[in-house]
C-alpha cells in the first residue's frame, strides 16, 4: 500500500464552500482506487479559498492518468465550487495538479454533481472528453 495525499482547494467565489460529502477515483496506469470518501474530524471541510487535505491508504496505482471528483448534494449549501486539486503519492514524490475552476452542482456549470479532471500539462483528446462527461454518477 502507498499513500496518496489529496489537496482539496476550494475556489475564492462567493458561495464556493459544500457541505455535502465529497469522493473521488483516483485513475492510474495500473488500475483505479474505486470511491473513496474524503473524510476529516472536528474540522468544517471544502469553505471558500480554504484547502483540505487527506490521506488516503491505497493500492500503487501507477502514474495517475485521471481522477473524477464528486458530491453527493447533501445539506444545505450543496452548491461547490472546486479550484484544483493536488495530489501526491507520498512514497514515490509524484505530485500531480488537476485543475478545475468549475462548479459541482445541479444548477450551475454542466449542472452535474461530478467532474472528471486531468493531469495539468496533460494533452486531452477530444473523444476522452466527450466520453467522460457523459458517464453517470453511481447510485444514481
Amino acid at each position: 500500500l502507498v499513500t496518496y495525499r489529496v489537496e482539496v482547494k476550494t475556489a475564492d467565489k462567493f458561495a464556493a464552500g459544500t457541505d455535502a460529502n465529497v469522493s473521488v477515483i483516483l485513475y492510474g496506469k495500473t488500475g483505479d482506487s474505486g470511491k473513496q470518501a474524503l473524510v476529516g474530524s472536528g474540522k468544517n471541510l471544502f469553505e471558500r479559498n480554504e484547502l483540505s487535505s487527506f490521506d488516503l491508504e491505497l493500492a500503487d496505482l501507477g502514474k495517475l492518468v485521471k481522477m473524477r471528483i464528486e458530491h453527493d448534494n447533501s445539506g444545505l449549501g450543496a452548491s461547490w465550487c472546486l479550484d484544483h486539486v493536488i495530489i501526491t503519492n507520498v512514497t514515490s514524490g509524484d505530485k500531480y495538479t488537476f485543475p478545475c475552476n468549475q462548479w459541482i452542482d445541479k444548477k450551475k456549470g454542466n449542472k452535474e454533481l461530478f467532474r472528471v479532471l486531468w493531469p495539468e500539462g496533460r494533452k486531452v483528446e477530444a473523444g476522452e472528453l466527450a466520453g467522460a462527461e457523459d458517464q453517470q454518477t453511481e447510485g444514481q
